[in-house]
């Protein structure tokens, strides 16, 4: 019976050593492979709000195990290597025109995916070398007290440009490639000299001017103005700040400024890139990032469900934006002799 017992007591620590050794094995397994997934990252190039890329970069982390190395950088550096002090980048985040720009140079991959296909024409690539995923457009920040007062005006974009009472805002058109955007917009919607026509009629009943984006949305709550002509993602903020302002979309459709994404060719980790892309895509897995950041931009895949105040949908203006120096430079030449400081020169 010792006996008996005392192979019992050794079979069983044998076991019990055994499993302790297996326990630890497994452990020590597991932890290689989460030193190798904390190990797995992509660079970002962005000239976008580094905090919000941040925010936006954690919550991918979090879902896929791969960490995002955001690099805030200028449009001129990300346009022109030879100015970054740093050329590892994977991805790029920024504006169509710069996406653009960078296509036309050959420094972008093509990637097309279930996810990006989904996405209208519009709003990517021909040639899948990027593809859109915010859209921000252009809206009416109207004041709350002038909305009531007046329930049958019409939010047509001549019909508020042209109403000599409606106190307008808008944003100055060279303080930023957004501004300057809605002038490039307004040209091909409605040709130049149109453009031109209808941003002098507006000029005479400006009352301000702003150098921010914010600002047009910001004059229409505090009753300096009217109506704002502003963005939806700065619309959004101010409204969401509890200040007196309806969001309505014009009638007859809406400019949009878009921010999109491209791999490049010499991207160290393209597979991670790639997810990163269609994991951008899938719209309702930002809405926390974005809530945390205060930014409202909307997605290329999910266009149709923020309405305005009236209930209405977004009827984006179907847009070429063929980005072309010349013709730029020469309409904004215009809008600054011709309206914005035409009273100055004459």
């Amino acid at each position: 019976m010792k006996r008996l017992a005392s192979v019992l007591l050794f079979l069983g620590i044998a076991v019990l050593v055994f499993g302790s050794v297996i326990l630890y094995m497994e452990k020590a397994a597991r932890q290689r492979a989460n030193d190798v997934a904390s190990t797995r990252f992509i660079r970002v190039y962005t000239d976008m709000p580094a905090d919000f890329i941040q925010t936006v970069g954690q919550a991918f982390a979090r879902k896929e195990k791969i960490n995002i190395v955001v690099v805030p950088l200028t449009t001129s550096q990300i346009l022109d290597s030879t100015l970054r002090s740093d050329n590892t980048g994977d991805v790029v985040i920024t504006s169509q025109e710069v996406l653009q720009q960078l296509s036309e140079k050959k420094e972008l991959a093509p990637y097309s995916s279930p996810a990006s296909d989904t996405v209208m024409h519009q709003y990517r690539a021909e040639n899948d070398t990027w593809t859109g995923i915010w859209i921000d457009p252009v809206v009416f920040a109207v004041n709350r007290d002038f909305y009531a007062e007046n329930p049958d005006y019409i939010y047509t974009w001549d019909n508020v440009v042209t109403s000599p009472m409606t106190r307008l805002s808008v944003t100055d058109f060279v303080s930023s490639s957004e501004a300057e955007d809605l002038l490039y917009s307004m040209s091909e919607r409605f040709g130049e000299d149109g453009a031109i026509g209808r941003l002098a009629y507006a000029g005479t009943h400006i009352v301000q001017y702003g150098k921010f984006l914010s600002t047009p949305a910001r004059m229409a709550a505090m009753d300096k103005a009217d109506i704002g002509i502003s963005s939806f993602n700065e619309v959004m903020r101010v409204k969401n700040e509890h200040l007196p302002i309806a969001v309505v979309y014009p009638d007859d459709g809406q400019p949009w400024y878009l921010y999109g994404i491209g791999i490049f060719s010499d991207a160290a980790h393209k597979p991670d890139a790639r997810r990163f892309v269609d994991w951008l895509l899938m719209g309702k897995t930002l809405d926390k990032a974005m809530n945390a950041s205060y930014t409202y931009y909307l997605s290329t895949n999910e266009l149709r469900r923020d309405k305005d105040e009236r209930g209405h949908l977004l009827s984006l203006w179907n847009l070429k934006k063929v980005f072309v120096k010349t013709g730029r430079d020469s309409l904004k030449k215009r809008w600054v002799t011709q309206v914005r400081f035409a009273r100055d020169t004459e």
